[in-house]
């Protein structure tokens, strides 16, 4: 399991980003508000499939590698992206020789084969994708993590995937973890003292989550 720590100053600001799932356009109007106010940006994976408009898994990615590439130019002092379980089924597709049962999972799950060619280009980024990132008090994963494991012994299946118990039960931790991956029918954000769940849903709501926290 990889992750990424980094110190930050008492009145840091981090702005979680829900499950983009291929919103280009929805992803834009939602970071414009944060642009120039030195948060760092941090991705909670999912950020491709089931897109809602054309070549918008092309366009997220394109977007994404130039805010991290040059977080200064848009005002921001960080840009950190986080594997989700789609990322993991894309690089699954791509590592096999011939097609076979890892591209039709991606493909069942919203994967959009049009845009493997623009994937295999950024491959060596997918793979270096961290599991999860600490802020001050904060987890951030994308889907959350098994309760009563301690963190450097979470699998990587659970935290790319984990549902139930992670969503009923406490985990543990000593930290808030904030996570995508599950939506709730109301589509909106949930707010519990040991997790909040910030996928809203985007390409079926076209509300996606920007939250910004103090860390």
């Amino acid at each position: 399991m990889t992750s990424a720590v980094a110190p930050l100053d008492a009145s840091a600001t981090v702005v979680a980003v829900g499950d983009v799932h291929g919103c280009a356009t929805r992803l834009m109007l939602a970071l414009l508000p944060h642009f120039h106010t030195g948060a760092e940006l941090m991705f909670l994976g999912d950020l491709f499939d089931r897109s809602p408009e054309p070549e918008g898994d092309a366009r997220v990615i394109e977007l994404v590698r130039s805010l991290q590439a040059e977080p200064a130019a848009y005002g921001l002092s960080a840009v950190t992206v986080l594997r989700g379980n789609h990322e993991q089924m894309l690089l699954d597709a791509l590592d096999e020789q011939l097609p076979g049962e890892a591209l039709k999972l991606w493909v069942r799950n919203g994967g959009n084969q049009n845009f493997l060619a623009t994937a295999r280009d950024h491959r060596d980024w997918l793979e270096a994708l961290p599991f999860t990132a600490i802020r001050g008090s904060y987890l951030f994963v994308h889907a959350g993590v098994r309760p009563g494991v301690p963190l450097d012994q979470q699998l990587e299946k659970d935290l790319l995937w984990i549902r139930s118990p992670f969503l009923e039960c406490e985990h543990g931790l000593p930290y808030t973890v904030v996570h995508g991956h599950t939506f709730c029918s109301d589509f909106a954000v949930t707010r519990l003292p040991h997790r909040i769940g910030i996928d809203t849903g985007a390409f079926l709501s076209g509300r996606l989550t920007a939250l910004p926290l103090t860390v």
